[in-house]
């Protein structure tokens, strides 16, 4: 059981037949809907967890079976503690840094889970909007780069 998605579709390309797999797995740790989980719990696992793997099967060489390939990538909430509340009035609610970790404690045991189930090289994209008229993102953002400057010390 996969509480996610899954689909295959079989592709043609310039006479290969590919077989391709796309699965997404969500986690069970830390799960809600959007702007009701948010951040980090903690025991390092965050809100929103998806883990996204493609895999494409090229059945061209029958002799070995065919190449396998795979991509896995997973996206979840911001490793620190914050959260924002939902409202039908606001569209866009504040967002609140709702607990101090000087230590990000908890940021830590988040990469430390990523690397014992995927290994390393662990590359980080940073998707939260660097400048604001109003700070919003910003203010997570910052505070993303803190524990992560303060993890790599």
């Amino acid at each position: 059981i996969i509480h996610g998605a899954f689909v295959q579709r079989k592709l043609n390309d310039y006479g290969r037949t590919l077989n391709l797999t796309l699965i997404a797995r969500r986690s069970r740790h830390f799960a809600g809907t959007r702007y009701l989980k948010r951040g980090v719990s903690e025991q390092g696992k965050v809100a929103n967890d998806v883990e996204h793997e493609q895999i494409v099967h090229d059945e061209s060489n029958s002799v070995t079976g065919g190449t396998f390939s795979s991509y896995l990538q997973v996206r979840g909430s911001i490793p620190t503690f914050w959260t924002q509340e939902s409202s039908i009035a606001m569209p866009k609610p504040p967002i609140e840094i709702n607990r101090v970790d000087p230590t990000y404690r908890a940021t830590q045991a988040h990469f430390e889970d990523v690397l014992q189930r995927y290994g390393s090289p662990v590359v980080v994209l940073d998707l939260v909007k660097q400048s604001e008229k109003r700070e919003r993102e910003v203010r997570v953002g910052n505070e993303y780069r803190h524990a992560i400057d303060y993890i790599n010390t």
